[in-house]
Order: structure tokens, then sequence, then C-alpha cells
């Protein structure tokens, strides 16, 4: 796994064990030409060609809506997480303005460490009694239908759309509150394709404290 980072300082506080998560609002009101930033962080959409198939269960009808998606949100101030790469490329180092970039070469042991830096309280993705911080990020189109991924916002919060998947993302994911738990997502239908108004005050940001990293990690 890989670290990139724009400034040498945060890649020297990073080999001390300093990490910065934070919340998926943060990524999603970011400024910088759809790197970093992602318009649809925290939200699954499934928005298909033919257009969104709508039941009215009471009048037991059906019809079709042009343009239109259905969403599924997480809440996206109470989901925390810190990104990482899978890879090491050039273009990584382009696209993410790096000058340092720092190699984790045992992530099970990062990962073990940072759940530990962690409140007892911290919960994190997956199924009961699977529950882990880190997991890969995985790449869909908008037009894909038939996912469960609507109903899990740990599932959310760790997927992107395809044109993203050059950045073969690997994310730790950790909430303070529920907001991880099956079901815990608003649901809505829309229509508009436009960037949704900036909410600074969602962008909540938690530090947290590993210790020195220099045993498991290097500067490639």
């Amino acid at each position: 796994m890989h670290k990139y980072f724009s400034e040498r300082k945060w890649a020297e506080a990073f080999l001390r064990g300093e990490l910065l998560f934070r919340s998926l609002a943060y990524f999603r009101d970011y400024e910088d030409n759809n790197v970093r930033e992602d318009q649809h962080e925290g939200r699954a959409i499934f928005r298909p060609d033919a257009g969104l198939l709508v039941n009215n269960v009471t009048q037991g009808t059906t019809s079709i809506l042009p343009g239109h998606a259905f969403e599924s949100a997480v809440k996206q101030d109470e989901v925390f997480v810190f990104c990482l790469s899978r890879s090491h490329r050039q273009e990584h180092r382009e696209r993410f303005k790096a000058v340092a970039c720092v190699e984790i070469q045992k992530i099970g042991m990062f990962c073990d460490r940072v759940e530990a830096a962690l409140p007892t309280s911290a919960k994190f993705p997956g199924p009961p009694g699977r529950r882990r911080i880190g997991r890969q990020v995985e790449y869909y189109h908008e037009t894909e239908g038939g996912s469960p991924r609507w109903a899990l916002p740990d599932v959310i919060a760790t997927s992107k759309f395809q044109t993203y998947s050059w950045q073969d993302e690997f994310r730790l994911v950790f909430s303070l509150t529920d907001a991880l738990e099956f079901e815990k997502v608003s649901l809505t239908i829309s229509a508009n394709t436009s960037k949704p108004p900036s909410n600074i005050a969602e962008h909540h940001s938690y530090p947290v404290n590993v210790g020195c990293l220099h045993d498991i990690c290097a500067e490639v």
C-alpha cells in the first residue's frame, strides 16, 4: 500500500505515526477537478440508461422516469476515512501533485495499530464477527443494477464510480456512531446531476497517533 503526500512534512508526520482521518463530506466538497474530490462521495447511485422504473404500490401502476436516479446516502459527516493506494505509479504522483510517497510494507500490522489507537466504541466495515478497519474500494458504473449496496453504508463508503478506478484505492474506515450499520441511509429519487452545495459544518477531521511507523513503512 502507498500513501502520497503533497508536502514532505506530512510524509514525515505519517512516519512518526500521525494520521488524519477526514469525514466523507470533506472529500465530497473538496475542489481539485475530481482528483480527490468526488461529489458522489458517501452515496450509492443507480441511474439506468432507459430511465428509472418506479412502482406505485398504492395505485398498482409502474412508470419510467427518464434521467432519474435512485440514491442512497450515508451519514457523510459521521464516517471517517483515510485513503491509500494499492499502486505505486507516476500517474498517481502527478495527479496527486505528490512530492513524497510512503510504502506501507505490512498492511495488516498497520491496520491493527490504527484499530488499537481508536476508541473502543469505534465501528468498522464488514459483517458481524469480521469487521475490520481496512477495505479495498469497489468501482462501479451508475447504470449497474441488482446490487445490495444501497442498504449497506460500509459498502457505500468504500465504493466509487468507475471513473476513479485509476486510484486503485484502499481505505481505512470507521465511525463513532451507528452510521455504518445496516440501512442507516437516506433514500431519494433525483434528476439532479449538478454538484450539491458544500456544507463546511460537516467537514470533520479525526487525528490518530499510532506510534512510530519506520519499522513497517519506508519512503519510495
